[in-house]
């Protein structure tokens, strides 16, 4: 079941936050000029409307740059709630930091960095809490309406979606013999009308494991993911490996980790 970990991540979520976020910032800040802002950032080297811009193009490159990390990370590893706000805080520090810097730069250190970076950081923050928020409930409300639709579903099927979370192929549990991830792709092998099919998703094994799980299929592997009905014999093999053979033939025995052996062992 997709959880809001793997949405926040996931690469719609990048895309809408790299946008929405500058653009709410650069707006708010010319429609209402907050804070005698428009005073500050109206001088004789620039115009009000000048300097909204450069700064606007600080935070649009900043906020575009992190989430492309965070996009990378989540990918690989879980992001909680929590670890999730201090990201969002951490763009708001970057951003004020090279904002600051440019603020000193063109009024040629007539303004303190230090000084400055403090209620920079709070003007950011209080403007750009909107648009973080409503981003925020907008996925998690995605989520739980997804997680719900899927319950409804029947659980017979596998429904296997990309990075981007479009829907590519919908298969039956009973017919995936095993999962391999390879780079950004994972490979699905399973069977259809008895023949030996293989579908590359663009997809990491992170963001498959819950789903996997839930439909019966089990990890062996770090890279990969293994129906017990699939398997004929646990055994090693000539290098001392452990490995599984499939009871379908022309297929390579699939390797097992000594960290799940006694899993794969109890369910055969």
């Amino acid at each position: 079941m997709k959880n809001s970990a793997n949405t926040i991540t996931s690469g719609a979520s990048t895309i809408m936050h790299s946008i929405i976020v500058p653009l709410f910032a650069l707006i708010f800040t010319i429609y209402y000029k907050p804070h005698g802002v428009y005073e500050f950032l109206q001088t004789e080297q620039a115009s009000f409307a000048f300097n909204v811009t450069i700064l606007f193009c600080i935070v649009l490159v900043t906020v575009s740059i992190l989430r492309g990390w965070l996009y990378l990370i989540g990918k690989y590893r879980k992001i909680s709630k929590t670890a999730y706000l201090a990201w969002c805080i951490g763009e708001m520090l970057v951003a004020t930091l090279l904002m600051s810097l440019y603020i000193v730069l063109m009024y040629k250190d007539a303004v303190s960095f230090f000084e400055f970076v403090g209620s920079a950081f709070i003007m950011l923050s209080a403007t750009c809490v909107y648009p973080y928020a409503f981003l925020w409930l907008g996925l998690e409300l995605f989520s739980k309406t997804e997680e719900a639709q899927e319950s409804l579903e029947d659980n017979s099927l596998i429904r296997f979606y990309d990075e981007y979370r479009k829907l590519r192929i919908v298969i039956a549990a009973e017919a995936v013999m095993f999962i391999k991830s390879e780079d950004n792709y994972v490979q699905i092998h399973y069977l259809d009308r008895n023949k030996p099919k293989k579908f590359i998703l663009r997809s990491s094994m992170r963001a498959l494991e819950d789903t996997l799980s839930r439909h019966g299929l089990v990890r062996c592997h770090r890279s990969y993911f293994i129906n017990p009905e699939f398997i004929r014999i646990v055994h090693r093999d000539s290098s001392g490996l452990i490995v599984a053979d499939l009871s379908q033939e022309g297929y390579e025995s699939i390797p097992i980790s000594r960290k799940y052996q006694d899993v794969i062992t109890k369910l055969l």
